[in-house]
């Protein structure tokens, strides 16, 4: 029996971006005027459409290497060769920042990227961030239906990422002590492929690390980042103002909210049901398959969050005295007193989840 499959498949504007950018047609992307790990500003940010390219972007050496490497590796991908996938990243390993939006992750991924000799403000937020690539839990849209097309577009987004972070690497930073090139990366969705990555790299090939911060000013947080908190308190289900909260608003969907109910909630009731969503799923999603050495738990507070970027630096040999920049506390929960009960019933209830899985969630304060 012979199978004739098509697939049709379009590169994302990620992907494109930075392969720009790599070709030398794409320098105002990362020309240095976003700082997008600022510790002492919360502002709305809006992404950017990148311009048109022609052809000619495909014609460049690199360009068709790029190219030819992601086919290779998304046939792998749907084929299930993870060998092959393994092959071709060879000495590639991946430090995943991990956790709920807020929680310290762009501080760490920020310093992770210094570790390695790169000015953040200089690599894209796509290739940095966790908006690529687009990891889906689900299979459809909630406008379109087309279960096919997002779950290949998810495979091939990988895909993409595993190509372009590889390529890029290799070229713009030196190979460490041990002969490993080490890729930062901050990763949120993650926690939807969990056991997928970890069985997709293999053992020994990436490190997870995953940041924790107490809801209360998790939320504080997000709505500063937002625009500010809303008159009525209630969560802005119906018009949200920014990419965490439209993310959150997926996340009740899929607990089976409905969008009137949304609408009613109290701030801080969105935010602890999906903050505590997110942890639960956590820990069931495969991301502690083999070595439970592999994932990193890391408070949001100034010694955690310092001493993983100085252990990566005395690790890698390279910049063993360098101190990471100071991570600032913003301790802003007493303005919301109300608020503290409902935060810390979340917290007692993810850690008891993690408990019964014969997991240990982290103590946390109210920074």
């Amino acid at each position: 029996m012979h199978l004739d499959i098509e697939l049709r498949f379009v590169p994302s504007e990620f992907f494109i971006g930075i392969l720009a950018e790599l070709n030398e047609q794409y320098s105002e992307w990362t020309d240095g005027s976003y700082d997008w790990a600022a510790q002492t500003t919360d502002f709305l940010h809006a992404f950017s459409p990148l311009p048109k390219f022609d052809e000619t972007l495909f014609q460049s050496p690199l360009s068709q290497r790029a190219v030819n490497d992601l086919l290779q590796v998304a046939i792998a991908l749907l084929s299930g060769d993870y060998p092959r996938v393994r092959d071709y990243l060879g000495p590639m390993r991946y430090a995943f920042v991990i956790g709920y939006p807020r929680s310290g992750g762009s501080y760490l991924t920020k310093e992770l990227l210094r570790t390695v000799g790169l000015d953040h403000t200089r690599v894209s937020e796509a290739l940095a961030h966790d908006g690529f690539p687009e990891l889906r839990e689900t299979w459809y849209d909630w406008a379109g239906d087309r279960p096919t097309f997002y779950l290949r577009e998810s495979i091939f987004q990988a895909a993409e990422f595993l190509v372009i972070s590889s390529l890029y690497y290799q070229r713009k930073t030196a190979p460490h002590t041990d002969g490993t090139w080490l890729i930062p990366k901050k990763m949120h969705k993650l926690v939807y492929w969990g056991a997928s990555f970890k069985m997709l790299l293999g053992q020994g090939r990436a490190d997870y690390l995953t940041t924790v911060r107490h809801p209360v000013p998790t939320a504080i947080s997000i709505y500063e980042k937002s625009g500010g908190l809303p008159e009525d308190r209630r969560f802005p289900a119906r018009a949200p103002r920014s990419a965490i909260e439209h993310w959150i608003v997926y996340d009740l969907l899929h607990l089976g909210y409905r969008f009137d109910e949304l609408a009613a909630l109290d701030y801080i009731e969105a935010v602890t049901v999906s903050w505590a969503h997110y942890y639960s799923r956590l820990a069931g999603s495969g991301l502690f398959l083999g070595s439970r050495d592999e994932v990193r738990l890391v408070p949001y507070a100034k010694e955690a969050l310092e001493g993983v970027v100085s252990d990566y630096r005395q690790r890698l040999g390279d910049e063993p005295s360098a101190a990471p920049e100071p991570f600032l506390i913003h301790d802003k929960s007493a303005r919301h007193p109300d608020w503290q009960a409902r935060g810390d019933q979340a917290v007692a209830a993810v850690t008891a989840q993690w408990a019964a899985l014969g997991l240990r969630f982290p103590e946390l304060s109210l920074e």
